[in-house]
């Protein structure tokens, strides 16, 4: 099988995101449905993608894709992943995993298309997984009292220039499962972590927002509120997932500061990010 610059590009893609689902591959590669079941179910033929499927409780289960042997090979021989390790991975991955996985994946993908627009480029991007591979921890105070050492480990962290600046930003995907005292105390990490310069430190930027996306308008409600209790609370913005696509991601007012009743745009064409 000969394999496209297009080919290749969605086998690292797959790698990059860990896994995607087939419209997630169709919007990053394709304008067409037809045209990406074609090129997947060769990609999956030859051994390049694993094909799994999301478990659900009724109705068709949606298809998502990982590496796969020959994938990992291609990586390591043409690609520059020399110390790529390859294993069957996806048959051991959880539904939380998977879920929480693939709505990280929404909204690294509604940035990526939205920063191809002329003025805007995606400089960074780093997984919790990268992020992982080195971290600074704070000390805050909990809900009971108590004072915890909090690692700083965001489900991502990344860089968009934009014609004004460059744009940093962390990451929260919230599926409403942590409760809101837990969640208050993650907001306190950061606050802490950006006010003792350790962020701007380790990351190089003095500049930095907090973007939490989460699963519906009365969850972003109750996180915004929440929020308003920690020091510049401006710096923390709420999104609901279903708002958040690459037409709406940077120009259109779907994120909420805590503490604040109207809607505001991520990326202002007026001014400089904060």
């Amino acid at each position: 099988m000969r394999l496209t610059k297009r080919d290749k590009e969605i086998v690292e893609a797959v790698h990059r995101y860990r896994l995607l689902r087939q419209d997630q591959i169709e919007a990053l590669f394709f304008g067409s449905r037809s045209a990406t079941q074609r090129v997947l179910v060769r990609l999956y033929d030859h051994g390049f993608l694993e094909r799994r499927f999301i478990p659900i409780y009724s109705g068709r289960s949606p298809t998502f894709y990982v590496l796969d042997r020959r994938g990992a090979d291609l990586l390591r021989a043409e690609l520059g992943y020399e110390d790529l390790t390859w294993h069957h991975s996806s048959k051991d991955l959880s539904a939380d995993f998977l879920e929480h996985t693939l709505a990280i994946n929404d909204v690294r993908i509604a940035v990526t298309l939205a920063a191809r627009q002329p003025g805007y480029e995606l400089l960074e991007w780093r997984s919790e997984s990268d992020l992982k591979a080195g971290y600074d921890r704070v000390r805050v105070h909990t809900g009971t009292g108590a004072v915890r050492s909090i690692p700083i480990v965001p489900d991502s962290y990344f860089v968009v220039q934009t014609p004004l600046g460059r744009a940093p930003f962390f990451l929260e995907v919230d599926r409403g499962t942590e409760t809101t005292v837990r969640f208050l105390t993650k907001v306190r990490a950061y606050a802490a972590y950006y006010a003792s310069g350790d962020y701007e430190r380790r990351f190089g930027n003095r500049s930095l927002r907090i973007l939490t996306v989460t699963v519906g308008e009365k969850r972003r409600d109750n996180l915004q509120e929440v929020s308003q209790k920690i020091n510049s609370p401006q710096r923390f913005l709420f999104a609901v997932a279903a708002d958040v696509r690459a037409a709406t991601v940077f120009s259109l007012p779907i994120w909420y500061a805590a503490g604040e009743r109207e809607p505001q745009v991520l990326i202002h064409s007026e001014q400089r990010p904060d």
